[in-house]
């Protein structure tokens, strides 16, 4: 992760007056965290900053200080957001009293390890506002938008955060926003709001994104005007550098939508209707077309099989689409929607688990997609921190005869995030499982401080390039749950 993308969110968050930020376990979290603490230090501001252990605590943590009218963010990897659907969904129906904003960091098209949801289409579906970046620098003052809209319509706001959008270097700044007192003030009604009270809210949310739509008519597009109508193209601002950079040589006009939901539908029909031909060029999901009175009125993923061929909006596969879309001749190419394969990593541990498939018919991998994991030789990959689970689910459907024998494979971080309750699980149901953790350096410390309060429970250190290796992995143990750890570094 970009250093100056860390310092532009610092300086945003410090600017608008962000005194709460929650940030799940993930890759860069320590680079940012580190930031935000200094940006905040500098310039004296309560701004508090934690590593959380899960995307479900981190957003209940951020919304709290919402409800008490101070402003907070959440920041995640926007493929790891379902797992804070439920205090999500929750939070659309209260709102919220101070200004909330769910910073979703994404990639298209997405890491092969991940779960490949894409966030703003998962807040259409929540009725969530969304706003998105154009160029990293732009941050401090998108960010301000959000929390405009957050304070001004009592709702959390996403914006979203596509880590291919251009930056330049960070250019310090100075200024910090207003201090808040918590302030909380009770309102059964919508704190604690019943089946009734939760109907009435419903139609307040409606009303409330109608509003938001009405209000990001006069704000959330940019216009690119040129003479031409015969064609017009229509972009999410993630693709606005993309695509204006097609677009500007060949003098044909350009619609960005920074806020794809709700959808300003007023300026965006009438672009349409001043050109004779419209492509919409946004990411992954049509969440922009789904909104537009009539879908077919546009050339985009929703009615042209070559749009949803392109699982990348880079440079050079836009202009290849865009060139295609706008010629006569067509040639589809084969392989475009491939789901890439999960790398094949080549490490000590790597080398030691393809080692043991072949001495071992009987053994079953079951590894966590997550960037150290996934890479690993395994039978099947899970969602990051499933691996315990299913390990678990396998020991129970085998019996205590069954010849087969499962090998969990999960890292630190993996561990923390959802391991913890797998790993009671598996102990309150005597499972009998064992696992590999890779061990990242900064988890050290508190992964062996944690597993130091927990019963029945083994730990034995391993050395995959160790001669006795796979005999210690295939000793029997005395405990419910055997952790075989192998320090990251060690495993390369």
């Amino acid at each position: 992760m970009k250093m100056d993308w860390c310092n532009w969110l610092a300086e945003g968050l410090v600017k608008n007056g962000c005194q709460y930020l929650s940030l799940s376990l993930m890759e860069g979290a320590e680079e940012v965290d580190a930031a935000v603490q200094a940006m905040a230090a500098k310039f004296k501001f309560p701004l508090q900053v934690e590593q959380t252990i899960s995307e479900k605590i981190g957003y209940e943590v951020a919304l709290a200080y919402s409800y008490g009218k101070k402003r907070s963010a959440f920041l995640t990897q926007g493929f790891s957001l379902p797992v804070a659907m439920d205090p999500l969904m929750s939070s659309i129906y209260t709102g919220v009293a101070g200004g909330f904003v769910i910073l979703t960091l994404d990639e298209t098209p997405a890491p092969a390890y991940s779960s490949k949801c894409d966030p703003v289409s998962l807040a259409l579906f929540a009725k969530m506002p969304v706003l998105e970046l154009s160029e990293f620098d732009h941050f401090p003052e998108a960010l301000k938008d959000a929390y405009r809209i957050s304070e001004g319509f009592e709702t959390p706001v996403m914006l979203h955060i596509d880590l291919k959008i251009p930056s330049r270097p960070y250019m310090p700044k100075s200024g910090t926003g207003k201090k808040r007192r918590t302030d909380f003030v009770k309102n059964t009604a919508r704190w604690a709001a019943t089946p009734r009270f939760r109907f009435l809210l419903h139609k307040k949310l409606n009303q409330r994104l109608r509003d938001i739509s009405e209000s990001g008519s006069k704000g959330q597009i940019t216009l690119f005007e040129e003479k031409d109508t015969s064609l017009g193209i229509i972009c999410n601002y993630a693709n606005q550098a993309a695509v204006l950079a097609w677009a500007e040589p060949r003098k044909i006009p350009v619609l960005s939508v920074q806020m794809p939901f709700p959808l300003p539908v007023g300026p965006v029909t009438a672009f349409i209707r001043k050109h004779k031909r419209t492509i919409l060029i946004e990411d992954r999901f049509p969440t922009i077309q789904l909104q537009l009175p009539v879908r077919n009125a546009v050339v985009g993923r929703m009615t042209d099989e070559r749009f949803r061929r392109v699982s990348s909006w880079g440079g050079v596969s836009l202009s290849e689409l865009l060139n295609t879309v706008t010629s006569k001749k067509h040639k589809t190419r084969k392989g475009e929607d491939k789901t890439p394969d999960l790398p094949a990593t080549q490490t000590a541990l790597a080398g030691f688990l393809a080692d043991i498939r072949e001495k071992d018919k009987n053994v079953i991998l079951c590894a966590d997609r997550t960037p150290e994991a996934a890479g690993l030789p395994a039978d099947f990959f899970v969602s990051r921190g499933g691996a315990i689970s299913v390990a678990a689910g396998f020991r129970h459907a085998s019996g205590e005869s069954a010849s087969k024998w499962v090998l969990g494979i999960t890292d630190t971080s993996a561990f923390f995030h959802y391991g913890i309750q797998a790993t009671i699980n598996a102990i309150y149901n005597t499972a009998g499982i064992k696992l590999i953790v890779l061990v990242k350096p900064g988890d050290k410390d508190r992964f062996t401080a944690f597993l130091a309060a927990m019963n029945n429970v083994q730990v034995v250190p391993l050395k995959p390039d160790a001669p006795n290796a796979y005999k210690a992995l295939k000793k029997a143990s005395s405990q419910l749950v055997t952790l075989y750890t192998v320090p990251l570094e060690e495993a390369a």
